[in-house]
């Protein structure tokens, strides 16, 4: 992958490319900008497009940021590592990110909410319910 193609896939919005607002942005031929973007498709370095969805208009009002601390000693007992948990954590259709940190947290997720009532039902019904976890902080999005 070179300058080209880091300048093509930074520049692919929403999931949707418009090869010809794309090759004008990048001043670059329309031609050459669907064989590159072909290309990385097949090099999966494209995996695939997703649209980029408007939560609010959908109803979810509260995202928030779950910080989470895990008893490594309880996952190992378990036979489980971080990376199965946070999968587990991913699977719930509430949680749109999560990432293993190297922070004052173990994990952090991205969790969206109709309101926080239905927050709280999130974070106790189906995060704290996973084994493994001891301690999490939330950080709720102002506006």
């Amino acid at each position: 992958m070179d300058e080209f193609d880091e300048e093509l896939i930074t520049n692919i919005d929403s999931g949707v490319i418009k090869y010809t607002a794309l090759a004008k942005k990048i001043n670059a031929p329309l031609s050459t900008v669907h064989f590159r973007i072909k290309k990385l498709e097949k090099d999966k370095i494209i995996k695939y497009y997703k649209g980029e969805v408007d939560w609010k208009k959908a109803g979810f009002t509260v995202t928030a940021f779950v910080l989470i601390s895990v008893d490594i000693n309880l996952l190992k007992s378990l036979k489980r590592t971080q990376d199965m948990l946070l999968r587990d954590l991913l699977g719930i259709i509430y949680v749109r990110e999560g990432y293993i940190t190297t922070s004052e947290a173990d994990l952090i997720l991205k969790v969206i909410a109709k309101d926080t009532t239905h927050f709280k039902e999130i974070l106790l019904d189906y995060i704290h319910s996973k084994a493994g976890i001891i301690n999490t902080k939330t950080m709720i999005v102002l506006g």
